[in-house]
């Protein structure tokens, strides 16, 4: 129990990195339920945040978690269910009831700071949603044209890399051989798929080692990048193209079974 409470610590703070919002939201939860008179208010915003973190912590919540069958490193998902902001913003809320001409200094002068620091969404890493899914159009588009019909069982596909992030976001009736786990080298996983996939334009996709892999985690679908050549045509080892939308080639495995 000891070792697992302690892994709880480690995720914690891993989780909060050098921010203090998280410890912010977890004394903005205990003057909720200090301070707030409406006992569902206070319920929903003190006491249910306060016990959800003690539950977090509590040893038997992580050995659950992992006999269950969930993957490894993935504790911190917990996490995700603390609604941190809505907590900091209803406690300070009640700090500045009564004292509006406080709060709204505060609230300029945190208009101030944050100015002064680097955007967000002016990072590399974010892009302009394409749709109100949120994920690109190629999966969506892709995915359309794949998916098994009502009642049909579900279809295993294999995609490129970077495509791997939003197929199960969109559609859980198609499954493939390999996720983003495998993608990300801090995983350190290995699966024969995605080395045959995540190759550069200046390798090329390798047609008969990859179709090999894809057999033999019976992939119906193999969609590739345009971009990328191949080194024969995939038709000759019985891959039937039915599309090509937004930079990529839909192929069918004739072969494949299922």
């Amino acid at each position: 129990m000891k070792t697992y409470f302690l892994s709880n610590i480690d995720t914690f703070f891993a989780y909060c990195g050098k921010g203090i919002l998280p410890f912010l939201a977890i004394a903005a939860a205990v003057y909720i339920l200090i301070k707030e008179k409406s006992i569902y208010k206070k319920l929903i915003l003190g006491l249910f945040p306060v016990v959800y973190i003690v539950i977090f912590f509590f040893p038997l919540t992580r050995m659950i978690f992992e006999k269950v069958g969930m993957e490894d490193g993935t504790y911190y998902r917990m996490l995700w269910l603390f609604p941190m902001g809505c907590v900091i913003a209803y406690a300070a809320c009640i700090i500045f009831y009564g004292k509006r001409r406080i709060g709204i200094a505060a609230a300029v002068l945190a208009i101030i700071v944050c100015s002064k620091a680097s955007l967000v969404y002016r990072s590399k890493y974010i892009t302009l949603a394409e749709n109100k899914f949120h994920i690109p159009n190629a999966v969506i588009h892709i995915c359309n044209l794949i998916e098994p019909n009502e009642g049909e069982p579900r279809i295993r596909a294999a995609f490129p890399p970077e495509l791997v992030y939003f197929v199960r976001q969109y559609n859980t009736n198609i499954m493939m051989p390999y996720g983003r786990d495998y993608v990300e080298a801090q995983w350190d996983y290995w699966n024969p798929v995605c080395e045959q996939m995540n190759v550069t334009s200046d390798d090329g996709y390798k047609i008969r080692d990859l179709v090999k892999t894809t057999r033999e985690s019976k992939c119906m679908y193999v969609i590739l990048n345009m971009s990328i050549p191949t080194d024969i045509d995939p038709q000759e080892e019985g891959l039937a193209l039915i599309a090509q939308m937004d930079g990529y080639s839909i192929y069918k495995d004739l072969k494949a079974e299922q």
